[in-house]
């Protein structure tokens, strides 16, 4: 029996304009009035998702690819890079000729060394000059780099850290080795005492592939990448066509649920 519901937002839940439709609202709300908690995975920062959690509010968020999650304003895991080892890596990476943008976030500030523009997914981001931030925790680094190379030159000089590269983009978020979506659903399972079999997680890129794989249920929109899934147990149909709510209404709605 399916207790939480896990689901990756860009892409997955959400259709490709960014929309939510109503029919995948009233889906995830049926599924509440079933018990069934509902989580929020997103490499997004809380600001950044704000309008989605305004469309529906989640039981949970685990927001910065999984550095951090919340049941409401309670922080249940939380992986964060301490002040002294961000501004070595915000330095190294001002200094990296192949990376043409910096963001820095933790859930009070979003810092990038760019100008904002508007209509941007960086408009909530204040340009500052990362010299006179040292002194802060950040839950995820992300850097804008057309050389894959350039990146894991830096991070390969701090052993406490690890990179992902989000598929087809020259997108790179940089956070503490533990700080994952998976670790995050653990956290969470055990903070409302769920066995992880008991969860169903929904992804679509590589970033989602250990939850989807790990997870009791996987399941992989049928955009995701190869990778993610050939680990899923399921294939649901595409975010465009409101995949996430059709296989929750066929298989956890219906008279019989999967287990």
């Amino acid at each position: 029996m399916i207790k939480l519901i896990v689901t990756d937002l860009d892409n997955t839940l959400l259709r490709s304009d960014k929309s939510i439709s109503e029919y995948t609202i009233s889906i995830l709300r049926r599924c509440r009035e079933k018990g069934i908690r509902i989580a929020f995975a997103t490499a997004r920062s809380a600001q950044s998702a704000a309008r989605f959690l305004d469309m529906f509010a989640p039981d949970i968020f685990i927001g910065y690819g999984g550095a951090a999650s919340f049941a409401g304003k309670e922080v249940i895991s939380r992986f964060e890079i301490p002040a002294e080892i961000s501004s070595r890596l915000i330095d190294r990476c001002l200094q990296e000729p192949g990376i043409l943008c910096v963001n820095a976030i933790n859930e009070t500030v979003a810092y990038t060394n760019r100008t904002k523009e508007p209509g941007s997914d960086f408009t909530h981001y204040e340009c500052v000059d990362f010299s006179q931030h040292k002194d802060t925790n950040y839950l995820k680094v992300s850097l804008v780099s057309s050389d894959p190379c350039a990146v894991e030159r830096i991070v390969s000089n701090f052993s406490t850290l690890s990179f992902l590269r989000y598929t087809g983009e020259d997108l790179y978020s940089i956070g503490d080795r533990s700080a994952d979506k998976w670790n995050a659903v653990k956290a969470v399972a055990e903070y409302f005492d769920i066995d992880t079999d008991m969860v169903a997680a929904f992804g679509d890129d590589i970033n989602d592939l250990e939850m989807v794989k790990n997870c009791g249920i996987g399941v992989a929109v049928e955009n995701a990448i190869e990778a993610v899934k050939a680990v899923a147990k399921y294939i649901c149909d595409t975010n465009d066509n409101d995949g996430v709510a059709k296989w929750l209404e066929e298989h956890i709605l219906s008279e019989e649920s999967v287990s």
